[in-house]
């Protein structure tokens, strides 16, 4: 199978492209969202970009049902798909080429590796179980993207096999932090989602976004596990916990749904998490990059270490030695060492956030968009 995949790639590299067609995919096609849908956003809205063919590709359960403007759905590994793949000048991806199709057919377009979060654990080539991820010669990409020196420094090791080098990774903003910028005051935004959520204007959102573990089998869920102090707790408040599990694992996804007199939503996949974000009061998580996001609202952040340092110690292990460094909020341990950072002032939760934004130098203004070539 690699011999052929190989074969095609290189096969691909005769094709004639077009600097106009731009193709976008996500999430191994399993989701319309992420860094290549705020992307597309943009573009699609750009001065810079006009008369550029926008074209999804991806599973056709994940497209929007009232469509989006100015943007083809295409189906992965469709015939059109690869007819695409052959023809696009451009190609952005959050993942991999994997977004796009089971094969690699995009040999002489520029790709855009967007990634879809903040390295705090290891990934790539870095990833112990990995050493030698991207080193086929169909995985390749020209540019990388990282928010700020930090994360370059992590790209560049994670994805020195697929090409990252000094000179083609790009500090920008990621476009899904541009997304809630923008949109932080954005009264009626929020109310809309609310609304969808069937969220009440004057209840406190608390969200749980953790993130996976590849080795560990103990995994948290509110909606299941939750203590009945945590229940009196979020009643007394007016409060609702919205949780949903990482992609990869899903503990729950036959029981989508709320529980336990609709204090704990388990959101389904086809919301977006940065809508999620939007309405947000607390973000709850773990070693999640979610919260590197989350740090432009300006709000409370609490990391949850359900299982104390064993995702340090067992899982895939994390860039720095002391990842409370990079963290941007409180540490709770358990549920009932929850509920007391949940009674601070939000005012005190602000320390902790602006020590991250050192620590991971978050400070650039730059928006991709405007270093992405148009020619």
């Amino acid at each position: 199978m690699i011999v052929l995949k190989t074969l095609l790639y290189m096969v691909s590299g005769f094709s004639f492209r077009n600097k106009n067609i731009f193709i976008f995919g996500a999430w191994f096609g399993k989701r319309y969202s992420d860094n290549s849908k705020f992307l597309a956003d943009q573009i699609i809205n750009s001065k810079k970009f006009q008369n550029k063919k926008i074209i999804w590709i991806g599973n056709e359960s994940t497209w929007p049902l009232d469509g989006v403007n100015s943007i083809k759905f295409v189906k992965r590994n469709s015939i059109k798909s690869i007819w695409y793949q052959l023809r696009a000048g451009y190609a952005f991806v959050s993942h991999g080429y994997q977004d796009l199709g089971t094969v690699s057919l995009l040999k002489g377009a520029i790709v855009y590796q967007l990634w879809h979060g903040f390295p705090i654990k290891c990934i790539g080539a870095d990833d112990p179980g990995n050493p030698n991820e991207g080193s086929l010669k169909y995985e390749n990409y020209q540019f990388f993207l990282a928010n700020s020196p930090v994360m370059a420094k992590r790209v560049k090791s994670a994805f020195k096999n697929y090409g990252a080098n000094s000179e083609n990774i790009l500090i920008a903003k990621q476009p899904r932090e541009d997304y809630l910028i923008l949109n932080k005051d954005n009264v009626n935004l929020k109310k809309e989602i609310r609304r969808k959520l069937g969220i009440k204007n004057d209840q406190i959102v608390i969200t749980y976004l953790p993130t996976f573990r590849d080795n560990s089998e103990k995994t948290f869920s509110f909606v299941k596990d939750s203590k009945r102090e945590v229940y009196e707790y979020l009643e007394e408040k007016n409060a609702i916990i919205l949780e949903r599990q990482h992609f990869v694992r899903d503990m729950h996804s036959n029981t989508k749904g709320s529980s336990n007199g609709n204090r704990f939503v388990d959101l389904n996949e086809g919301i977006e998490v940065q809508d999620v974000l939007l309405i947000t009061d607390y973000l709850i998580t773990d070693y999640s990059s979610v919260y590197v996001d989350f740090i432009h609202l300006g709000k409370p952040i609490i990391h949850f270490l359900y299982d104390g340092d064993d995702y340090q110690k067992n899982d895939r292990g994390l860039y720095s030695n002391d990842p409370r460094k990079e963290f941007a909020g409180p540490i709770a341990y358990s549920q009932k060492e929850l509920i007391p950072l949940l009674e601070l002032s939000k005012d005190e939760f602000g320390k902790k956030r602006c020590d991250a934004v050192k620590n991971l130098c978050l400070n650039t203004s730059t928006s991709l968009i405007d270093l992405i070539e148009n020619k």
